[in-house]
């Protein structure tokens, strides 16, 4: 029986093809982030009753961000940073995807995209085992179930970029960490803990999603209170390239305002986050 789980979820859209421009114009979000929460396996129990008393305090019966209004949110955001888990995150904007676009054209492009976004987050999970000697039998990974969305072909995209002995990026590597067939997709009821998953990529979305609902100003309370939570430099709290990937960097993003200035803050130490685990 496996160690630990690492549950994933994601937040945003895989629509490559009709990108909203501005917060004023139609189409797919041009953000999609994937979260994960590591959590250990024996400790199951106690994190699910953890969370039914955030769900009986706030009076709801699920804490999937789409059911919750702003209070709530920042209520269960605060109360998780009492929980154990540890905190990873993905961030693509599809701006930035370039000819990988058209590399992967065709009926099945956004699975595609979905696919190697979830790599990126994988790897950091992978690099976590690595670092902390933790094998890849004892990391079973949880998906929530995505319509119909292929896992095995996940399985399978995972399988071969950790066996190729050459990868186009060296962080490739770290996947030997991790088992792709300990692969698995749940409902989202089915597994109470795939709303820490959920909050991760929520808290990170909202943080970065400009629209016209908000008036292009991001709500980034979420990912202020669960940011200790997201794996870090041990000796520098230094949580980008840790615990959490922002895909062609945030240069290539063309991130602006108070969002590059979350964002790089990102990349540097922060003693305080390494004197709060």
């Amino acid at each position: 029986m496996a160690k630990y789980i690492f549950y994933v979820d994601e937040s945003g859209d895989q629509d490559l093809e009709r990108v909203r421009a501005d917060i004023s114009s139609k189409g797919s979000e041009p953000f999609l982030i994937v979260g994960g929460a590591l959590v250990v396996a024996s400790e199951h129990e106690n994190l699910k009753g953890q969370l039914q008393a955030i769900k009986d305090r706030i009076g709801k019966g699920t804490l999937h961000c789409s059911a919750l209004n702003h209070l709530q949110k920042s209520y269960y955001a605060r109360s998780a940073k009492g929980l154990h888990f540890l905190a990873f995150g993905a961030v693509s904007k599809k701006e930035t995807v370039g000819n990988y676009r058209s590399e992967i054209a065709g009926a099945e492009q956004a699975e595609s995209y979905y696919n190697k976004c979830a790599q990126y987050l994988l790897e950091r999970v992978a690099e976590f085992a690595k670092l902390n000697a933790i094998k890849p039998k004892d990391i079973c990974i949880v998906f929530e179930k995505k319509g119909k969305h292929n896992y095995e072909r996940l399985r399978n995209f995972i399988s071969k970029v950790r066996s190729d002995p050459h990868p186009k990026y060296e962080n490739s590597k770290t996947l030997l960490n991790i088992d792709p067939q300990l692969i698995e997709a749940v409902g989202k009821n089915d597994d109470e803990l795939l709303s820490l998953a959920d909050l991760v990529a929520h808290a990170l979305f909202v943080s970065l999603s400009e629209t016209k609902t908000n008036f292009g100003i991001p709500e980034q309370r979420y990912f202020r209170e669960i940011k200790p939570k997201f794996w870090c430099d041990p000796v520098t709290g230094q949580i980008a390239n840790w615990g959490l990937k922002f895909i062609k960097g945030p240069v290539n993003m063309s991130l602006k305002g108070e969002t590059s200035k979350m964002v790089n803050k990102l990349y540097k130490s922060n003693e305080a986050l390494i004197k709060k685990r």
